[in-house]
């Protein structure tokens, strides 16, 4: 459901390329939900699930006619650098306040 808040526990990040720019992606499980609760770094994820991720993003980007490249998978504590890099880029852009 759109503006849906819900709890997320980081357990990496997959680096691409898009349209020359990067454009991490998060990679996350809901504590709350009994399905994903027991995860908690990206080796517990099945096989394929990556594999689908990555289909997912590339194949939606190609019917934006956008090019897209996978750069990789990351750790969580990569993951948790780029997510605190890009609150502190917010607060420089739009104050302290915004935060």
């Amino acid at each position: 459901v759109p503006l849906t808040l819900m709890r997320a526990r980081v357990i990496g990040v997959m680096r691409m390329i898009d349209g020359g720019e990067g454009d991490d992606k998060i990679i996350a499980v809901c504590p709350d939900d009994m399905s994903v609760a027991h995860i908690h770094e990206l080796s517990q994820l099945p096989p394929h699930f990556i594999s689908e991720v990555e289909h997912f993003f590339t194949e939606y980007k190609r019917l934006e006619n956008k090019e897209v490249r996978v750069e990789g998978i990351q750790d969580k504590a990569t993951a948790v650098d780029i997510i605190q890099r890009s609150i502190a880029a917010y607060r420089d852009t739009f104050g302290k306040r915004a935060a």
